[in-house]
């Protein structure tokens, strides 16, 4: 790519919502253009206050909180370098950072419409209601390579449109990590569900899955073990499988 376009990309980078490859061309740029790294901290500045901008329904706090952290340690992780004497046109930098409020407004709303999983007690009496249902369908958990141990069962309506995971002898988890969820397209592609610890005395675990679409959608559902405030990407895990239910093969 080209300057031009790579600069028309840093609000984006400011937000995480690159992929990784396109993030490597942003960085090499960064080293080597004052300009381009100015107009990085005017969106960072932007983009930093952008939670407080949520909708009434506001994305889960440790979604947000993560959100947060990632802006924090690029800034922290990128050396000191000075800046620029002169200001970018006051024009340009209103245009930016309206822009970086649109996008960060719909990363906010991609978090919330990711979901989290509810409350424990919440996810609990939704598995009551839905075994106790005519032609509710159950699913096996499939252990994965954190322990084979694991065992338990998806839960979902008649209709397809409502599921819950009961899972037991999930791993200890330790302060560093958080488990989070995974929804697999039929087309392999992956979304989170949020992400969800267990207390240690805590037998079983209920987990809803916030399905955007029917179970017929979806080849999977699966956990990875993560590190605190999940993976850096929105569309994989980065740590071992903790268990996965195969729903449509």
């Amino acid at each position: 790519m080209n300057r031009e376009e790579l600069i028309d990309l840093i609000p984006a980078y400011a937000l995480g919502a690159l992929e990784p490859e396109l993030s490597s061309e942003i960085e090499r740029l960064l080293e080597a253009d004052p300009e381009a790294r100015a107009l990085l901290t005017e969106y960072e500045s932007v983009a930093a206050h952008l939670v407080a901008l949520a909708p009434v329904r506001p994305a889960p706090e440790q979604l947000q909180l993560d959100l947060r952290e990632r802006l924090a340690a690029r800034r922290q992780a990128r050396p000191a370098r000075a800046l620029l004497p002169r200001r970018l046109p006051r024009g340009w930098l209103a245009a930016a950072a309206i822009l970086a409020v649109v996008l960060g407004a719909l990363a906010i709303l991609w978090l919330r419409d990711a979901g989290e999983p509810a409350s424990p007690d919440g996810a609990r009496a939704l598995y009551t209601e839905l075994i106790a249902l005519d032609g509710a369908r159950r699913f096996a958990v499939v252990p994965g390579e954190v322990d084979p141990d694991v065992t338990g069962e998806l839960v979902v309506s008649p209709a397809g449109d409502r599921a819950v995971i009961r899972v037991e002898a999930l791993p200890a988890l330790p302060d560093e990590n958080v488990f989070q969820l995974w929804l697999i397209d039929t087309e392999g592609a992956r979304t989170s569900g949020g992400l969800f610890g267990r207390a240690a005395d805590q037998a079983a675990v209920y987990i809803e899955v916030p399905l955007a679409a029917p179970l017929e959608a979806y080849q999977a559902f699966g956990v990875s073990l993560e590190p605190a405030g999940g993976s850096p990407y929105p569309d994989r895990p980065t740590g071992p499988r903790v268990f996965s239910v195969p729903v449509n093969s």
